[in-house]
């Protein structure tokens, strides 16, 4: 299982290697066995979302209709968000240099993978993988505040040029638009798109240790994306989050 699973990986890595801008997005034959995962894991996650997803996710869900029972391909997706907010989708072959990753934001370009995860680990994918790029990134980008959001970091990779600048780009990055809460109602609700496509992650949001927002406790918190988050950075409401983050980006 595990030598058919990293072959059919490869095959469909070499599919973006191979890929250039201008040509049409690769379309990848999933098998059955993969459209059964997603609707499983999907549906499992759009249950949890109803009241652990924040007021935003919600409302881009009604905009970006994702397939349920089979994968979506990132075709199908792509000018939807391009309607919606002017992103567009570009094939990623694994995980892209972060200034890569990051930088393409302000070109309205995001890179997702299009292999799924190992099956024998549906709940919690400790790499990037299609239904991460789907059901976490790709929903947020059709919200227009969080894409605007996506953009400015974009602006602020291709400018930073020392490595601490770089670092604490990411950092606040990951502990906002990959692992954000936010607080709703005063309870926390999640943002971050690893937190969003991850059945773990959403389960565990109880326990975990949950702080205050703060960009300079963000900035030096260690974290392992390995493993579910000990943990995480609760803003007070998604406008003190761009208010926040517009700060930070620009005096970075």
């Amino acid at each position: 299982m595990n030598d058919e699973y990293e072959q059919e990986k490869a095959r469909r890595q070499r599919q973006a290697r191979e890929w250039r801008p201008g040509e049409p997005l690769p379309t990848i034959a999933y098998t059955p066995e993969e459209d059964a995962l997603w609707e499983t894991v999907t549906a499992k996650l759009r249950s949890l979302h109803e009241g652990v997803a924040c007021a935003h996710y919600r409302r881009a869900c009604e905009s970006v209709v994702l397939e349920r029972e089979r994968v979506p391909q990132l075709a199908e997706v792509s000018p939807v968000l391009t309607a919606l907010t002017g992103f567009h989708l570009r094939p990623a072959e694994g995980t892209v240099p972060v200034e890569r990753f990051l930088g393409a934001f302000e070109e309205d370009g995001f890179y997702a993978t299009q292999y799924l995860r190992r099956p024998e680990s549906p709940y919690h994918s400790p790499e990037p993988d299609v239904l991460h790029e789907l059901v976490g990134h790709a929903v947020m980008l059709g919200d227009p505040v969080f894409a605007d959001l996506y953009r400015r970091f974009g602006q602020t990779a291709k400018r930073v040029s020392s490595p601490d600048a770089l670092r604490a780009l990411i950092q606040v990055f990951w502990f906002t638009l990959e692992v954000g809460v936010v607080l709703e109602g005063g309870r926390p609700r999640v943002y971050g798109a690893a937190l969003l496509s991850s059945v773990a992650e959403m389960e565990s949001l109880s326990q975990v240790d949950l702080r205050p927002f703060d960009i300079a406790e963000i900035v030096s918190q260690n974290f392992d994306d390995m493993h579910c988050m000990p943990v995480l950075f609760a803003v007070e409401s998604v406008d003190h989050l761009v208010t926040e983050l517009n700060r930070f980006l620009t005096r970075l």
